[in-house]
């Protein structure tokens, strides 16, 4: 495992800290959490992103849910 240093000034750590209390996490786990859930969000935008240039260009098909349960033989 590898150790990282993060610079919080006082104000930073003391907000911090208060808000990992709040959520019952430790600061470490806390800004480990937040930095992969903002790494998620932004590979769903991308996705959304991609998704909705298919759609401009006509490279998308979609389906109702009838449809995908007959496909799926169900």
């Amino acid at each position: 495992m590898s150790t990282v240093t993060v610079r919080l000034n006082k104000e930073e750590h003391q907000a911090f800290g208060e808000y990992a209390k709040l959520q019952g996490v430790s600061l470490p786990t806390l800004l480990k959490k937040t930095l992969e859930e903002k790494m998620e969000d932004e590979l769903d935008m991308e996705l959304i992103r991609q998704h909705e240039e298919d759609v401009k260009n006509n490279n998308s098909e979609a389906f109702v849910h009838d449809e995908v349960k007959k496909m799926l033989g169900l």
